[in-house]
């Protein structure tokens, strides 16, 4: 096996050589790879709050709009500002409109699945501890992270003056000031982790909102076609780009069987949780419970709260759900109604007229309702801040 630096967090490296040949080792190499050019925005940004009222301003109007702009500032929306060969607009409307039509229930793979996925690698949510947030924030986390694929997923929404392009730029560049932040704390061990956010993390996170999401939504019973389903696929790949996702990354979710390989061995190398991800995952888990607000909330948050364990139980297999400690087992079986259900419903939209619009509407009304609902009429700054 060719000798490459390897993060502590890297288990099974023999195995995933010997499967995955150089995959694995450019996946070892990119756990050391951050995002240099944001992070140089997020410096100049935490070093002079002008620099910020710039980012916004080229982020409304465009870089030519900004005067005397700092060069990482030029160097960020000049890479952003051109769009790679291989991005469809019409390819990442039809994706949207996939990921819309599944409603609340797409809201439920991602949090049972796709999140609760990425809590069982401790590594990856050490950012995200470092911020002093693990637990008492996860309501708020939750409903932005919502809020973020929501509009992401809206029609024209990642144009580049739409909303969901604004978005992947300010998540991207909250996302170097927590490196930054990190880097400057003297508290981190890249022997252990790799960097901060790194590509290959960031790459993990791509993949579980994407193809888990998809994957999930089959198990639930919903139906797309393969154009859907490279749709779905391909617009995260753009937003991928937009957060500065490498190339040699992006080229993995080309379609989704190369990432559904990319997936198998991310989820063969990762180490599993800690005590931190484990009160993550439960912490989330609960969430339904902490924003009921009268009794008859409650007593339905508490229904959802275990059908949201048994989707973990489903969705995630034994190991992973036992290692987060969830419990609720036996309504792992809440699936099969629910599949039933939708299976129906997946009948009917595709035979009457107008119904994966009428699947559409409804689907995004109720998330976006929920999401105001769950926001309190506050919205995302989507700016990094340590709480401890």
């Amino acid at each position: 096996m060719p000798d490459v630096r390897y993060a502590e967090r890297y288990i099974k490296r023999e195995e995933a050589y010997d499967l995955y040949g150089d995959d694995a080792l450019a996946y070892a190499r990119f756990q050391f790879e951050g995002d240099p050019l944001a992070d140089r925005v997020a410096e100049a940004i935490m070093a002079d709050p002008k620099v910020r009222e710039q980012f916004n301003t080229a982020l409304s109007d465009g870089i030519r709009s900004v005067a005397h702009p700092p060069a990482c500032l030029r160097e960020l929306f000049s890479e952003v500002d051109a769009l790679p060969l291989w991005m469809e607009y019409d390819r990442m409307n039809l994706g949207g409109q996939t990921y819309r039509r599944m409603g609340m229930l797409a809201v439920a793979v991602l949090s049972s699945w796709a999140l609760m996925n990425g809590y069982h690698s401790a590594a990856a949510t050490k950012p995200l501890a470092f911020t002093g947030q693990l637990t008492e924030r996860a309501p708020r986390r939750l409903a932005e992270t919502g809020r973020y694929i929501t509009e992401v997923m809206q029609p024209d929404a990642m144009h580049r003056f739409g909303t969901g392009f604004k978005l992947a730029l300010r998540v991207r560049v909250m996302h170097a000031q927590v490196r930054v932040m990190i880097r400057r704390s003297g508290q981190w061990d890249d022997d252990a982790y790799g960097v901060p956010i790194n590509q290959a993390d960031m790459l993990g996170t791509l993949i579980e909102f994407s193809l888990l999401v998809l994957e999930g939504g089959r198990q639930l019973g919903f139906h797309f076609t393969d154009e859907e389903a490279e749709a779905l696929v391909h617009l995260w790949r753009y937003n991928g780009y937009l957060q500065g996702v490498d190339s040699e990354l992006l080229a993995h979710l080309e379609n989704e069987a190369k990432g559904i390989r990319m997936a198998n061995l991310l989820r063969l190398v990762q180490a599993g949780p800690d005590e931190e991800s484990i009160a993550m995952a439960q912490a989330l888990r609960v969430v339904p419970i902490q924003i009921a607000r009268t009794r008859s909330e409650r007593m339905v948050a508490r229904f959802q709260t275990r059908v949201h364990d048994g989707l973990t139980w489903a969705f995630n297999g034994n190991e992973i759900a036992a290692d987060l400690r969830i419990p609720n087992r036996h309504w792992r079986h809440v699936i099969v109604p629910t599949r039933m259900g939708i299976r129906v419903l997946e009948r009917v939209r595709r035979t009457v007229p107008g119904g994966t619009w009428a699947a559409d509407w409804v689907g995004n009304t109720s998330v976006r309702w929920e999401i105001e609902h769950a926001l309190g009429g506050t919205e995302p700054t989507f700016r990094a801040k340590r709480t401890a």
